[in-house]
C-alpha cells in the first residue's frame, strides 16, 4: 500500500508534529510512504529525520485558507504530487486550507486526523473572549468572540469550508472522544469518525524513582494554555518545589522576568528537545496542563504519566480520556490558580508516587503502540477497500 501522508509543516515543535513523526516511523516497511509538507522550520533532529521514510515539501501545503493569493498555485502543486506519486491512501494531518482539503479528499480514498479546533472553531479553541470554555456548536454567535466583524465573518465563512471539506474524507480520526463529539455537533457522519489517540513516542517508563526537585510545565507559551494560571499558582506552593517552565512562545519574556523576580519559585527552561524534556520528567513531582482552551488531547500530560509522574491539569476537552481524578492525577477548574497549587502540593507528597505510579500502568495498558499501529493500518485497509463512499454533506445550520 503506498501512502500519501500531507500536513503543514515538518517539525519537533508540537505535540501533532511529533505524533506524525512517530507515526511514520512505525509505518516504514509495513506500508510505503511520503511525506509532503509546507515548509520544514528546523527543528526536527537528523537521527528523527533519518526514520521518517521519504519526504519532500510542496510550496503551499501550509496554507490557512483565509488569503486568497497563491492558492490556486499550491493546489496545482498538490494535484501534481497526487497524479505523479499515485498513492491507495492519502492521510491528510494537519492541512487547514478548505480547497487543499477538498482535493486530498477527491485524490482517492483518504483519511484525516483532526489534530485541532479549526474544523470546527473560528476562534481560539473553544474559549470564549473572556476565558470560559464554550460548549456552543458552529454558528453565527461565533462572531461574538471578534472585535472585527469583517474579519470574524471571514474566519467563520474559512471554519465552515473547512467542515464541508472534512465531509469528504473516507474517515475522520480523532485524538479524543471530546474531539469525535465535536465532529459530531458539528454534522459530520459519526459512522466516520473514529477515536484514535496519538502515540507516546520516545518515553520510556523509568527504571528507578529519583528525588523530585521542581514542578514542570511543558509546552507552548501562550495564554490559552493557562501560563499565567501557573505562574500565580507556583507563588502560593506550600511546598518547597520550583515551578519549571519548559517551552516557547509569545509569553515567554514575561515568564522569564517573572522567573527573575520570583525568589527561586519559577525557574525559565526553555525549549527543551526530547531528551531534555524526559531529564526534565525525570526530577518532576508533577506535570501542570492548567489550559483554559479545551485541550484536543494533551499529550505532554500522557507522556509525563508514561515516565510515573502524576499530572495536575484543567478539566478541559480531552484531557478525561487519559486523566482519572485520583487515580494518575488530579483534575482542577480552569483558571483556578489556587486549586492548582494545592493539587500540586498533594502531588509533592507521598499521593504523587502512588499516582504517578498508576499512570503508568494504565498508559502501559491502553496505549500500546503496537495495538495502536495495528488500529492505524486496519482503518486504512478498510477504507481503501471501500473507497470513496459517499458522503454526506453537513447541515447547513451550521
Amino acid at each position: 500500500m503506498r501512502v500519501l501522508h500531507l500536513n503543514e509543516r515538518l517539525s519537533a515543535r508540537g505535540g501533532a508534529d511529533r505524533h506524525l513523526v512517530a507515526v511514520l516511523h512505525r509505518l516504514q516497511g509495513r506500508v510505503e510512504t511520503l511525506l509532503a509538507v509546507g515548509r520544514d522550520d528546523g527543528s526536527l533532529p537528523e537521527s528523527e529525520r533519518a526514520v521518517l521514510g521519504p519526504w519532500a515539501r510542496v510550496k503551499g501545503l501550509d496554507r490557512a485558507g483565509l488569503a486568497p493569493r497563491g492558492g490556486e498555485a499550491a493546489r496545482r502543486r498538490l494535484a501534481g504530487l497526487i497524479a505523479d506519486w499515485r498513492p491507495d491512501l492519502i492521510h491528510v494531518h494537519n492541512l487547514m486550507d478548505p480547497e487543499l482539503l477538498a482535493l486530498a479528499a477527491s485524490g482517492g480514498p483518504a483519511v484525516m486526523t483532526v489534530q485541532d479546533h479549526r474544523a470546527f472553531c473560528p476562534g481560539l479553541g473553544k474559549l470564549t473572549p473572556d476565558g470560559r470554555p464554550c460548549a456552543a456548536p458552529l454558528g453565527d454567535h461565533c462572531l461574538a468572540c471578534f472585535q472585527e466583524p469583517d474579519y470574524g465573518r471571514r474566519l467563520l465563512d474559512l471554519t465552515r469550508r473547512r467542515r464541508e471539506a472534512l465531509a469528504g474524507f473516507g474517515r475522520l480520526l480523532a485524538l479524543s472522544a471530546y474531539m469525535a463529539g465535536e465532529l459530531e455537533a458539528v454534522g459530520l457522519d459519526r459512522e466516520r469518525i473514529t477515536v484514535l489517540p496519538p502515540l507516546v513516542d520516545g518515553i520510556a517508563p523509568r527504571a528507578v524513582l529519583g528525588p523530585a526537585r521542581h514542578h514542570l510545565l511543558a509546552g507552548r507559551l501562550v495564554e490559552r494554555k493557562g501560563v499565567r494560571v501557573a505562574l500565580a499558582a507556583a507563588a502560593m506552593l506550600r511546598q518547597p518545589l520550583p515551578l519549571v517552565v519548559a517551552g516557547d512562545g509569545p509569553l515567554a519574556e514575561e515568564v522569564a522576568a517573572k522567573a527573575r523576580g520570583s525568589g527561586g519559585r519559577v525557574v525559565m527552561a526553555g525549549w527543551r528537545d526530547r531528551a531534555g524534556m524526559q531529564a526534565l520528567l525525570d526530577q518532576a513531582a508533577s506535570l501542570w496542563l492548567p489550559s483554559l482552551w479545551a485541550e484536543p488531547f494533551g499529550i505532554s500530560g500522557l507522556e509525563a504519566l508514561a515516565r510515573a509522574v502524576p499530572v495536575a491539569a484543567a478539566a478541559v476537552g480531552g484531557v478525561a480520556d487519559w486523566l482519572e481524578h485520583g487515580v494518575s492525577g488530579l483534575l482542577v477548574p480552569p483558571g483556578d490558580a489556587e486549586a492548582l497549587a494545592a493539587a500540586a502540593d498533594r502531588l509533592a507528597g507521598p499521593e504523587g508516587a502512588t499516582l504517578g505510579a498508576a499512570g503508568a500502568a494504565a498508559v502501559a495498558a491502553g496505549y500500546a503502540e503496537s495495538e495502536l499501529m495495528e488500529r492505524l493500518l486496519a482503518i486504512y485497509a478498510g477504507v481503501v477497500q471501500t473507497g470513496r463512499t459517499a458522503t454526506r454533506k453537513p447541515s447547513s445550520a451550521f
